[in-house]
């Protein structure tokens, strides 16, 4: 029982489909299922013009920012370049050129798709790399495409790991290239995934490492002899590229920020398991457990082969887990980021062999049709919270030019570690960075977009910069109408002597508020969730 490591293959017949195949058979299967998959994947995208993902507002709206201050779109901006050598630029490189044709809105869906994409083709990849045939068992990954990582919006990260991936597969598929060629390829493979993000450059070096140190025992079992070269040979692409990090990245400066584990020991297997799942329980459990099932199914009846050669690296990346904080260099979760990568790396890692034709097509056919259904409810989530989003959009139309649009939330972010059912709904949707909507082809500086020079392209133009740090990355937490009140007051401060009032205050779930607002804030606009007052 269980699952074995690679090893002599088992005989052949008639009546047996071997999906581990390396002939066109396999390659057309997979190719055929990888089109299907994909299709079944995407749907969600077509369903509203803005996804309700947490972070994702800040990102379109630096991306309108970046087109303005190049010259794509033609509307006055509160933010000047920076610099772009960065290890999270992909998105902003990436829709660089598409805001010149279609809105950022749009250009905005097709990154989200190429990130699928590139996720759940990297692991066909590394799976077609490592065990040097076709498959479609590395197919599995769709199920976990949409996930909790992604519903925060982490997309730069999540296309680094799906470059990690093709690199990865790049890498091993160069283990037989001469050696001048394995260390320009893997340099260049290096650097295109640290400026997706630091963290998926960070794991393709530990899988690096894993695979040259199971190479060196392999070498040491067979000869006695220490293997240098073998160990030397990817650290080398790995120093070049933290060396040109260190040298030119202004991010190379955030290495002295404290490293912030977090105070709750369950912290770890909670994010283990939850960042892999989608907001959706009941989506969840009809998705995903009978797929569990089938493969432990598959595992009893030892249809599983483990490369042996990936049992290092996967090692190491379980390990790097249970070591990396909680906030690493300014950046938060980036533990929680891990898990989807080292799931998508094991899926590549082992290979599903010798099942029958019958039970590989009814499968297929399963798989399939709960993809549809998985892309079918998330759909309709989407669609259904479209009307909530469209009414702050109608909301910040009012806004004159010029405006500065500040930013305050009744009740607490919402965050993974949810224990409650009225912290789990403040994820449907996360409101906490909508307000950044409003700066989008308009005149309105939204002091909370992330716009800081040491992870961002971008930076607050100087008369922005005293709101900028009143403000902060966040909204205001103002559980009572004193201390919104105090806030206003702040903002109150910092104006200019004698200039007529041009400042807003959107206020996140205003139901919630302890008391009235304050006679100073005028009400311009309100919605389901949010109200919108002018600071006289």
């Amino acid at each position: 029982m269980g699952v074995c490591l690679s090893g002599n293959p088992m005989l052949a017949s008639d009546h047996i489909f071997h999906i581990g195949t390396s002939g066109v058979t396999a390659r057309r299967v997979t190719l055929t299922l990888l089109l299907l998959v994909s299709l079944a994947v995407l749907p969600p995208l077509f369903a509203t013009t803005i996804p309700p993902l947490h972070d994702y507002p800040f990102h379109l709206a630096r991306m309108d920012a970046i087109a303005a201050l190049t010259g794509e779109i033609n509307h006055p901006t509160h933010y000047q370049l920076g610099s772009f050598l960065l290890p999270n630029v992909a998105m902003d490189v990436a829709t660089l050129g598409l805001t010149a044709i279609v809105s950022p809105m749009v250009a905005g869906r097709v990154f989200l798709g190429v990130v699928l994409l590139t996720m759940l083709t990297g692991t066909v990849a590394l799976h077609r790399a490592i065990h040097d045939r076709w498959s479609p068992w590395p197919l599995v990954a769709a199920f976990f495409l949409y996930n909790w990582i992604f519903l925060f919006g982490f997309m730069n990260y999540l296309f680094g790991v799906g470059i990690m991936l093709w690199s990865l597969a790049a890498w091993l598929a160069l283990r037989r290239a001469h050696v001048v060629i394995r260390l320009a390829a893997g340099t260049m493979l290096a650097v295109i995934t640290l400026f997706c993000h630091l963290v998926a450059f960070g794991l393709f070096g530990v899988v690096l490492g894993g695979l040259a140190l199971s190479d060196a025992f392999t070498y040491w079992r067979a000869t006695r002899r220490l293997a240098i070269g073998t160990l030397l040979i990817p650290a080398v692409p790995i120093g070049i590229t933290l060396a040109l990090f260190v040298i030119l990245s202004p991010t190379a400066g955030e290495v002295r920020q404290p490293f912030v584990y977090a105070d709750w020991y369950g912290w770890k297997p909670l994010v283990a398991y939850r960042t892999l799942l989608w907001s959706i329980p009941w989506l969840n459990v009809v998705t995903i457990v009978p797929i569990v099932l089938l493969v432990a199914i598959a595992a009893w009846r030892r249809r599983f082969r483990v490369s042996k050669m990936m049992l290092a690296p996967i090692g190491f990346l379980i390990v790097t887990f249970f070591v990396m904080p909680n906030n690493l260099f300014g950046g938060q979760y980036a533990d929680a980021r891990l898990p989807i990568a080292i799931l998508l790396i094991v899926l590549a890692s082992v290979d599903l062999v010798w099942v029958p034709s019958r039970v590989f097509i009814a499968v297929a056919a399963l798989a399939i049709v709960l993809l549809v259904v998985r892309g079918a409810a998330i759909t309709k989530q989407w669609r259904d919270e479209a009307p909530l989003i469209a009414g702050y959009q109608a909301a910040f139309k009012l806004l004159p030019a010029g405006a500065t649009l500040y930013v305050a939330s009744v009740e607490p972010f919402p965050k993974i570690a949810y224990d409650s059912p009225v912290e789990f709904a403040r994820w449907h949707p996360p409101l906490k960075h909508l307000v950044s909507l409003a700066s989008i082809g308009k005149d309105v500086f939204v002091p909370s977009t992330w716009a800081d020079p040491h992870q961002q392209p971008i930076s607050v133009e100087p008369g922005g910069v005293r709101a900028k740090k009143l403000q902060g990355d966040n909204p205001f937490l103002t559980p009572t109408a004193e201390m919104l009140a105090e806030d206003a007051d702040k903002v109150r401060a910092i104006r200019e002597p004698g200039t007529q009032s041009n400042d807003f205050m959107l206020l996140l779930r205003p139901e919630s508020l302890k008391g009235l607002p304050a006679s100073g804030l005028t009400p311009i606009a309100h919605g389901n969730s949010f109200a919108l007052f002018r600071i006289e």
